[in-house]
């Protein structure tokens, strides 16, 4: 009698481990990818003004200046252009620092806020500051005071958890900033501080959420 072998069928190839969720895996490269493009966005404005600086010193002895001149047909230029150029190294740095500190805690919590401010400071501070300043100025101080002002009051506008740290983390560590819109130096443009100061806190009221209202 032929013998008949009786194969039990292949055991199933279970892993002991859940495979990784195709929408996960995409959630998380999107937010890699978008915190690379925060991290990048404040740099690339950067690489504009130190562009600027940099062909100045080499090739101009520090003379090519986009200046605004305020109520004056040949400043108009320099409500577009002013914010990129700077008096030397030492004040571009220093606008530098706080520039980048500033646009990426915008940028933590929201980048449509960052746009809204930046352009707020950039374009309205410089139309203001040609309408009613009193002396030629450039730089790019007046919006870091306009993300600086933003900064200081949206956490308490929209108390929510992220929002309110981090403006109790700049108010904590940058509220020393709040002298630069005083005149305590008559080298310093305080007024171009304080009008970004102000359009800052404008900002912030204008772009903040209402908190959300639990029901009883």
């Amino acid at each position: 009698m032929a013998e008949v072998e009786a194969d039990a069928p292949p055991a199933a190839n279970y892993s002991s481990e859940p495979a990784a969720s195709p929408a996960k895996t995409s959630n998380q490269s999107s937010a890699l990818a978008q915190i690379k493009a925060n991290f990048f966005l404040p740099l690339w404005i950067l690489a504009i003004p130190w562009t600027q600086e940099i062909i100045d010193q080499v090739f101009f002895g520090g003379q090519w200046n986009l200046i605004l001149h305020p109520r004056s047909l040949i400043g108009i230029p320099g409500i577009f252009l002013s914010a990129f150029s700077h008096s030397g190294f030492i004040h571009l740095i220093s606008n530098t620092i706080g520039f980048a500190i500033f646009s990426w805690l915008i940028l933590a919590k929201s980048r449509r806020d960052y746009w809204t401010v930046f352009l707020i400071g950039w374009l309205g501070g410089g139309a203001i500051s040609w309408l009613v300043g009193p002396t030629s100025v450039h730089g790019l101080s007046g919006v870091v005071y306009t993300l600086f002002g933003y900064l200081l009051v949206i956490g308490w506008l929209e108390r929510r958890v992220i929002p309110l740290l981090i403006s109790v983390f700049v108010l904590l560590n940058y509220s020393a900033t709040l002298w630069g819109i005083f005149p305590t130096n008559p080298m310093v443009a305080w007024w171009g501080h304080l009008i970004g100061f102000i359009l800052g806190v404008f900002a912030a009221y204008g772009v903040y959420r209402e908190p959300k209202k639990t029901l009883p």
